[in-house]
């Protein structure tokens, strides 16, 4: 076992009654029970699993992950009338609870207890100087009036700037930048790359990729306009985004038909794919445990041969009339180079098709 070193935590040495990877399933677990008496309603549960996934990645699996954003989500839902100090205390009491009874009738593993402790204390003693930056103790809001945004955008109108803009076609990335033509009291005209247009009206929407001077990114309802010959895009309706969903690492496709993919023999149809993770509907509800390890077998009509691969749950959503699952993929070298041939290839079609639409 690593022994605590100060301001960074330590990952546990497994032994035959417990087991870091089952247990993130019972730490969120606690994290969602102890949150209905700390944080208030409107913590909704897709922010709750990500601010457990975050602090059980950084305590339990590796070092270096910026847990203040989760921290100061954490701090900006308590409730006033309790202390984040005590809510994270009491979690990590749970866990130390839980680990103690997996250690009866695993003498030989009762030294490492003391080193939990102290390793432990390290983290909440981190994570509490981490909230007491004046960063981490400003109150935000997710939700933002119209008025703001716009009055933003027009600021940057002004001063001739333009905005870079986002969309996904099928899955794939369009990203060009906009100027910004025109604003009223609730709409704002931009004129962007033809492609972007295409993207844009074809999913209804737009991304704004401002955060670093606004303090998040935007997206808005897009309605496409022509004004005195010129294709404009209207945007009204803006939404702050406080997650980067929108801006994944890896580029994520969807198949060029129907494609079945089997969950634990269970048949699904693909939705989408990318290096990184998977998507797959299904019409019936498959009773998978969030964090559950599943294998994931990817017919050869993909990829030219079979891939079974591990993977982890880790988002369950409503998809039309059924469930939409959405797993983290461990690929090891060949498949990831198979799949990433694929991804490339596919990549290529989707492009190809929105160029064509220009035509």
């Amino acid at each position: 076992m690593h022994t605590p070193e100060s301001g960074t935590t330590f990952a546990l040495i497994e032994h035959k009654n417990f087991s870091v990877k089952t247990y993130k399933q019972q730490f969120v677990k606690s994290f969602l029970e102890h949150s209905v008496h700390y944080t208030k309603p409107s913590f909704n549960r897709s922010s709750k699993l990500k601010t457990a996934a975050a602090l059980y990645d950084k305590f339990f699996l590796r070092h270096n992950i910026d847990i203040a954003p989760s921290l100061e989500r954490l701090n900006r839902y308590k409730k006033k009338e309790v202390s984040l100090d005590y809510f994270l205390s009491d979690l990590f009491f749970k866990f130390l609870s839980d680990y103690t009874h997996s250690l009866i009738g695993a003498s030989n593993d009762w030294k490492h207890l003391n080193n939990i402790i102290k390793a432990i204390e390290a983290f909440l003693d981190e994570c509490h100087h981490m909230t007491l930056s004046p960063s981490s103790t400003q109150e935000t809001n997710d939700v933002i009036p119209d008025d703001v945004a716009i009055t933003f955008l027009e600021t940057l109108r002004r001063q001739s700037q333009k905005i870079r803009v986002l969309n996904t076609y099928h899955s794939i990335p369009i990203e060009f930048t906009a100027k910004i033509v025109h604003t009223s009291a609730n709409k704002v005209l931009i004129k962007a790359h033809a492609l972007q247009d295409i993207a844009a009206t074809y999913q209804g929407g737009i991304y704004i990729l401002c955060e670093e001077a606004f303090g998040y990114d935007l997206f808005a309802k897009v309605t496409p306009r022509v004004i005195k010959g010129h294709d404009l895009l209207e945007l009204s309706q803006f939404d702050s985004l406080t997650s980067g969903i929108h801006k994944r690492q890896t580029v994520r496709v969807a198949p060029l038909s129907q494609t079945t993919v089997l969950i634990n023999n269970y048949s699904t149809v693909l939705f989408d794919i990318s290096l990184g993770g998977i998507s797959m509907v299904c019409p019936r509800d498959l009773k998978l445990e969030l964090y559950e390890r599943v294998t994931v077998k990817v017919p050869d009509t993909l990829c030219g041969t079979v891939l079974h691969i591990e993977a982890e749950l880790i988002h369950v959503s409503t998809f039309e009339d059924g469930y939409k699952y959405h797993f983290q993929l461990e690929l090891n070298p060949s498949q990831e180079s198979d799949l990433g041939k694929y991804i490339y290839q596919r990549q290529n079609e989707i492009i190809s098709d929105l160029k064509e639409k220009l035509i």
